[in-house]
């Protein structure tokens, strides 16, 4: 009696949330307005404009770099390799896949601060194989429904939704039906693999609790601390045989989308880059005054940045769009959502313009869109809008799966190029 009544509130809960985030008015498609200043390779303080691909690297994207940590992210904690403490194979409902979880490690001593990683991988793969690195909100649990006993929970607290299982329906009906789940069979079927943790195992989106493991990881801020663990997850599984270390993609949405974009801008291995509703403090230019500001944001969640960003509105000739050509040449996709105007869609759409020059100087297409509904996947920086909320759908993944396509499988892993090699 208690599971249908359970049920009958879930679904009541969903079907009013869900009419009253439906009247949220859509997006306003017209992005004019001025670029943020400077131009992108323009003079950058006392650093003379940039006219080469040699000027860019060896000269600005430093200066940038130092920049993202010193006037936003904060510090990152000091490199060091992660190591994998243990592995061990799971048996789920994917027929098709190679399921392991790993215990991985990113601090020395006894009792290191680590994270659990889940990987899967198609199981009649040959050569090496291109994958994507998610980090998500609710644990590996979640992402498992079917064998939660089977996966590791996480090490620190997630919102209490995760935990419940009749707010599933209210969940997914908010939020997307993968917002915990991805498309497995999709993803496995285009030859895919994936990595999955949840970066809270390490540094918890928890204001009470994230401030003392910022410090013990010596870390400005916990989306700079997430944007580290992308690149400690890259460290041990570009050495597993199984994957191409060349194609690893990395993807995260709102809020890891922000730590996504960081770790692109700073870790060239980063073969490429999703970023979905990632918001002011991710794609959208701070220097915008749409969507969530600053202010609102240090609010909620003291501890994702430095005291610092809360002043950084873009005047000072810094922005989001020097991020974003950070990643230039690698190719780069912004998600967003019609009706998810809290991420500011206008504020990303025109960094990605912004940035575009930074794309060009490499010699490839960079941004390539004329309206902010003409999503071009094969772009290096591609901008894509669907109708709806702030969340993770099944069209999202089939732009997302169109975007890997493009970029990811042009590129021949080495296994292969020994194969074809006269």
């Amino acid at each position: 009696m208690r599971i249908w009544f359970s049920a009958i509130a879930a679904a009541t809960l969903c079907l009013g949330v869900y009419a009253c985030a439906s009247a949220l008015p859509n997006v306003d498609l017209n992005a004019d307005g001025p670029a943020p200043p400077p131009p992108i390779l323009g003079a950058f303080e006392d650093d003379p404009p940039v006219t080469s691909v040699t000027e860019w690297t060896e000269r600005r994207a430093p200066l940038l770099r130092a920049a993202l940590i010193e006037r936003a992210y904060g510090a990152l904690p000091p490199a060091r390799p992660a190591r994998v403490l243990a592995k061990a194979p799971i048996t789920l409902k994917q027929p098709q896949a190679l399921i392991e979880q790993w215990s991985v490690a990113v601090s020395d001593g006894e009792d290191p601060m680590r994270f659990n990683l889940a990987l899967v991988l198609p199981r009649d793969t040959k050569a090496p194989v291109p994958i994507v690195v998610i980090q998500n909100f609710c644990g590996n649990r979640a992402a498992f429904p079917d064998r939660p006993d089977a996966i590791a929970g996480p090490l620190t607290p997630t919102f209490g939704g995760c935990d419940n299982a009749w707010m599933d329906p209210l969940i997914e009906t908010i939020f997307g039906r993968h917002i915990a789940v991805p498309p497995y069979d999709s993803i496995l079927a285009r030859g895919y693999g994936l990595a999955m943790f949840y970066a809270g195992d390490v540094v918890a989106d928890d204001s009470a609790i994230a401030p003392g493991q910022l410090q013990q990881l010596g870390a400005g801020g916990a989306i700079g601390a997430w944007a580290w663990l992308y690149s400690r997850a890259i460290d041990v599984l570009e050495a597993d045989p199984r994957i191409d270390a060349e194609r690893i993609a990395i993807w995260g949405h709102s809020r890891n989308g922000k730590s996504a974009l960081l770790a692109a801008a700073l870790d060239p291995r980063i073969a490429a880059v999703i970023a979905h509703q990632s918001g002011r403090g991710g794609a959208a230019l701070n220097a915008s005054d749409a969507g969530e500001s600053r202010t609102k944001m240090m609010e909620s969640y003291p501890h994702w940045f430095p005291p610092l960003y809360a002043d950084a509105d873009g005047a000072d000739g810094f922005d989001q769009h020097h991020m974003l050509a950070l990643i230039a040449p690698r190719p780069v996709l912004l998600g967003n959502g019609r009706r998810d105007a809290w991420a500011d869609p206008v504020g990303a759409y025109r960094a990605a313009q912004a940035a575009d020059p930074a794309f060009e100087l490499f010699g490839v297409r960079g941004f390539a869109q004329e309206t902010m509904t003409g999503f071009e996947p094969a772009a290096e920086l591609s901008y894509y809008m669907r109708s709806g909320l702030h969340g993770v759908t099944s069209a999202d993944w089939r732009a997302f799966l169109a975007f890997l396509d493009a970029h990811l499988k042009s590129q021949i892993s080495r296994v292969e190029q020994a194969e074809v090699a006269p």
